[in-house]
């Protein structure tokens, strides 16, 4: 609807209603065509009755800056519409304001027809009075948003579309999806979700209660893994204990023997050494020195050795000389 010959006086984009009402209007505009200094007025219209629209018929209140009234547009019908339910329409039909003192409009419905035959009269002349309007869901609930997720998910139920919060009234309900449904309606007339369960599980006292058991069983679960894996690091460090024991002792038995070992080599070799040296004191004692004392020295070196002959003990000899 963006025009840049289009000069807005007005422009109100809330949901207004008034009780018993099949419309509900969404947004309307006052403004001036600067092209052609023509004033002119436009509202979007919300069909909120099960059936089909087929045609509307509202006045128009205009007032000047002081808020006084000074025209009346009477009688404006839509006719040969098809709207139906949860769908808006007008926003694209201009309706010329021919006095330009105006400064703002009021809209009020005066007969709706349906495809059925209905058709519906406001004898009362009743204005858009109660302002149709929703919060974030997530503002609402905070940070108990997620457990109505959870909830969506396993119930099966699409809860990326349902980002309003609902409200619940004696005359209508709105749907977290943003559809208006009657009191007596079971179901939301866009998005199908049960209004008890909607009403159930989107209440912000069960989902706190939700969350505080959620983030009970957390504890509770890194309690016990906490506790196991304490439990399993007091048994580690008992078992490497043990171990370290074990083979401390192994070493030392293994130590013991060796020196054992050792002691025993020890002794053999001292003993192999003693016999050794015995052997070599006597050999140096008793039998080498007989082979190393020197040979007597002999007259006659012809002389059979070890024999001593003289002239005078033959006989018959004599002295030669």
């Amino acid at each position: 609807m963006a025009d840049d010959n289009i000069k807005l006086i007005e422009v109100k984009n809330d949901c207004m209603w008034f009780e018993g009402s099949p419309i509900i209007i969404c947004a309307f505009r006052l403004a001036v065509d600067m092209n052609t200094g023509d004033m002119f007025t436009s509202a979007k219209f919300l069909n909120i009755m099960p059936n089909v629209l087929r045609s509307i018929t509202f006045d128009i209140i205009c007032y000047d800056q002081a808020r006084n009234p000074i025209c009346h547009l009477t009688d404006i019908t839509f006719r040969n519409l098809d709207v139906h339910r949860n769908n808006n329409f007008g926003y694209h039909r201009k309706i010329e304001i021919n006095d330009l003192d105006t400064r703002n409009v009021e809209y009020v419905i005066k007969s709706t027809s349906y495809d059925n035959g209905q058709v519906w009269n406001n004898t009362e002349n009743d204005r858009f009075n109660i302002k149709i309007d929703q919060e974030s869901i997530y503002t609402v609930q905070g940070d108990c948003n997620r457990q109505f997720r959870d909830i969506c998910a396993r119930s099966g139920i699409e809860g990326m579309n349902l980002v309003l919060q609902p409200v619940f009234t004696e005359d209508y309900w709105l749907c977290a999806c943003g559809a208006f449904n009657w009191s007596d309606e079971p179901l939301c007339s866009q998005c199908s979700v049960n209004k008890a369960w909607l009403q159930k599980n989107t209440d912000i006292n069960l989902l706190r209660q939700r969350k505080e058991y959620q983030e009970a069983e957390t504890r509770r679960i890194r309690d016990q893994v906490q506790a196991r894996e304490s439990a399993a690091a007091e048994s580690s460090a008992a078992e490497r204990m043990e171990f370290e024991q074990r083979d401390a002792m192994l070493k030392k038995d293994q130590h013991k023997a060796k020196m054992n070992r050792l002691k025993k080599n020890t002794i053999w070799v001292t003993v192999v050494l003693l016999i050794i040296a015995a052997i070599i004191f006597c050999l140096l004692t008793f039998v080498f020195p007989d082979f190393l004392k020197p040979e007597k020295s002999s007259k006659n070196k012809n002389e059979p050795s070890g024999v001593s002959v003289t002239i005078n003990d033959i006989p018959g000899s004599t002295d030669i000389i």
